[in-house]
Order: structure tokens, then sequence, then C-alpha cells
């Protein structure tokens, strides 16, 4: 399987003056996310969803939606809300972009860092 040139996409998609949801969602595709966490980030992004809803505009399991959402949410790219009817229930909503932005940015920056902090000390030690 052919990796990807990530850094590449996001330059095309920088030169291409691509939407902020395309651009972020290659970031996001370079940090590891896979393509459906990805696709259910930007469906959060237009509206509020329970986990069944997410489930059938997917077509997925409720388990493995259930996994995506997990860790958006630990990366704090998306929020839920408790709504109270017949039973509780949460709905999920992905964060502005530009809350996103500010997370992801710094995932990136600590990416940068540990590499910064890698080089100087490899010359340090030649």
């Amino acid at each position: 399987m052919a990796k990807r040139d990530y850094i590449a996409d996001i330059e095309r998609a920088l030169k291409g003056k691509k939407r902020p949801t395309e651009l972020l969602s290659v970031i996001l595709g370079f940090l590891n996310f896979k393509k459906v966490e990805i696709k259910t980030y930007n469906l959060l992004l237009k509206t509020s969803l329970t986990i069944k809803q997410i489930e059938k505009k997917m077509n997925l399991s409720e388990r493995t939606i259930r996994k995506y959402i997990k860790r958006l949410e630990y990366e704090g790219l998306v929020t839920k809300t408790a709504q109270q009817g017949k039973r509780l229930r949460y709905l999920y909503k992905a964060v502005p972009i530009r809350e996103a932005w500010k997370k992801i940015k710094g995932k990136v920056q600590d990416i940068l860092n540990e590499i910064t902090s890698v080089l100087e000390t490899s010359t340090i030690l030649l």
C-alpha cells in the first residue's frame, strides 16, 4: 500500500484555495485520523446528531460510530450534550473549525518541537 504524501496534499490544498474543511481534513489525515473519523467530524459540523442518526447517515455499526466518536471527543473535536426525552440521549456536535484548528495546531507544534529536540540532541552527539 502506497504511503500518502500529506505534505504535498497540504501544499495543494493551500495553493488551490480549498475550503477550510478540506484543508483541515488533509491535516487530520496527516495526524493519522481515519477517513471515517474525518467524515464524521465533517458531518457533525453541519448539524448535531445522535449515534443512531450518525449510524444511519454513514451506514456503519453503532459500535464503530462510538469508537470513532470517542477519539474525536478525546481530541476535543466533538462535544456532546444530553437531551432528555422519553429517555436520555446524547447529541454530538463538531467544534467550529477555528477551535478545531487551535487544538490541531497544538498537536502539530508538539510534533515539530519533538523533531527539533531530536535533531538538536543528535547534532550534539555527532
